[in-house]
């Protein structure tokens, strides 16, 4: 069916059954679009196997919940054909920017030094608001 395979904004979806992950996943890989999947489970192995997988084909990926817009913190962004190159201000200036990396020796003077930069929000650059 057309709609199976048409980019979804609800409110109808289609729901297909499957006998095994695999297919789902082909699905997902030789779709055109690449915006939001939502996996559920409880099992730590199969969740971190499937988010590896899934990473690299759409741009959010929400575990035990739906697929949503929000909240309007997180950028609107797609893979493939779907909103492609659309990113918050913010995200567009670190994606088109030269990535600079900041190293220090592991000593224990260093771990000091680079705690207090973080601890007191002393750089703009070097902190722990985001997860890579």
């Amino acid at each position: 069916m057309k709609l199976y395979r048409e980019e979804q904004f609800g409110p109808i979806i289609p729901v297909a059954t499957f006998e095994d992950i695999e297919t789902p996943l082909d699905y997902v890989i030789t779709s055109d679009h690449g915006q939001q999947v939502s996996i559920f489970g409880s099992d730590p192995e199969q969740i971190a196997s499937l988010v590896d997988t899934l990473v690299n084909q759409v741009c959010r990926v929400n575990i035990n919940c739906q697929c949503q817009r929000g909240p309007d913190v997180f950028p609107f962004v797609g893979r493939k054909d779907s909103a492609e190159g659309t990113l918050s201000v913010h995200d567009a200036l670190r994606a088109f920017s030269i990535r600079t990396m900041v190293a220090a020796k592991q000593t224990e003077a260093s771990k000091k030094l680079l705690d207090a930069i973080v601890l007191g929000n002393k750089s703009s650059f070097i902190n722990t608001h985001f997860i890579l």
